[in-house]
């Protein structure tokens, strides 16, 4: 019963669960989506090039990329939509990289008083935001 990501051409990538074990020499993969429907996913025995597993569930929605058990372009995508949708955070690290979705439209997180909540801290004692990013370089600066 693991997960892996399926390419989707309506929604890039798409989870699903493989529901019988694969054996090397099988010829597809069999599934099952989240919305229950069944699929054989085909397995070029050339290449025998699996399907890309998928993060367990407590791992979603990371705040850092790098702490994540699978780090590719499902996991990535996947990651920062949930971050986006369902806890409206703009900002994720990728180690010391600072990654922003652009929302547009204008947020109430440049204020004052979130300035003032970055002073002075390290780069990953808080949420991830740009003033973490300008703090940390105001101190390897001074």
């Amino acid at each position: 019963y693991t997960k892996v990501w399926i390419p989707d051409p309506d929604e890039v990538w798409r989870s699903a669960e493989i529901i019988k074990d694969y054996k090397e020499g099988d010829k597809s993969l069999h599934l099952k989506f989240e919305d229950d429907t069944i699929y054989e996913y085909p397995v070029d025995l050339k290449t025998n090039q699996l399907p890309f597993l998928r993060n367990p569930d407590i791992l979603v929605g990371e705040n850092d990329l790098t702490a994540l058990s699978y780090l590719h372009e499902p996991a990535v995508l996947h990651n920062l939509k949930v971050r986006f949708l369902e806890s409206n955070h703009i900002y994720t690290y990728c180690g010391i990289v600072l990654v922003a979705i652009n929302p547009y439209e204008q947020l109430p997180i440049y204020e004052q008083d979130v300035i003032y909540a970055y002073s002075g801290q390290n780069m990953g004692d808080m949420d991830p935001h740009i003033f973490a990013v300008a703090e940390e370089a105001y101190k390897q600066m001074a």
